[in-house]
């Protein structure tokens, strides 16, 4: 299950919040002030072409023109808007909405990845490298242990089998459990233990 950080606006605390994708708040109160802690957004450590070579990054801030996808919270609209890092600009402020003209809007991220219809050079945002070729993607996931994912990959699809089969697992236990409580088979076994909690 996904990790996300999320700071306060009044005091500047940070805080970690477990969660599925499809239910990740955009907003949490504040543990040290109660305030209003905004979700943040963290760079991956892999920031290089070298894959043997780690760099952290200390602000998720770039250089550059980058699409991104929001949604306007009081209409639902889904639109796209061109940031400018170069202006101070962030993918995580509000956007003014399309459609309504409202501020009230949030950073989507996007999740469909389809390498086929991409030309190289292209900067892979999940890898933080610069990739020449196929091959190339292929050799930098190959030295960090990665598994490519072509085509579209649903996240929500992935979150669903997870819960199936924690809800399997689950179900075998308590089905364990009745049996070991009721079943004739395990008397002897029943008997024990009663006995040895007795003593």
């Amino acid at each position: 299950m996904p990790t996300y950080s999320y700071q306060c606006e009044t005091c500047g605390s940070e805080q970690d919040h477990r969660c599925r994708f499809v239910n990740r708040p955009d907003t949490l109160d504040c543990n040290d002030c109660g305030g209003v802690s905004r979700r943040v957004f963290r760079v991956a450590d892999s920031q290089t072409n070298d894959p043997y070579n780690k760099v952290t990054r200390s602000s998720a801030r770039t250089n550059g023109l980058v699409m991104h996808m929001y949604q306007c919270r009081d209409c639902d609209h889904q639109f796209e808007e061109l940031i400018d890092f170069s202006k101070g600009e962030h993918f995580e402020d509000s956007q003014p909405c399309n459609k309504c003209g409202s501020t009230n809007s949030r950073w989507v991220p996007m999740a469909k990845i389809d390498r086929f219809s991409e030309k190289f050079p292209y900067f892979d945002r999940g890898l933080g490298v610069m990739l020449q070729s196929k091959q190339h993607r292929r050799d930098i996931c190959k030295a960090r242990g990665l598994t490519p994912v072509d085509g579209d990959w649903d996240v929500e699809k992935e979150f669903s089998k997870w819960d199936t089969r924690v809800e399997k697992e689950e179900k075998e236990y308590a089905d364990y459990c009745e049996r070991l409580d009721h079943h004739p088979a395990f008397r002897q076994f029943r008997e024990s233990r009663d006995k040895e909690q007795r003593s």
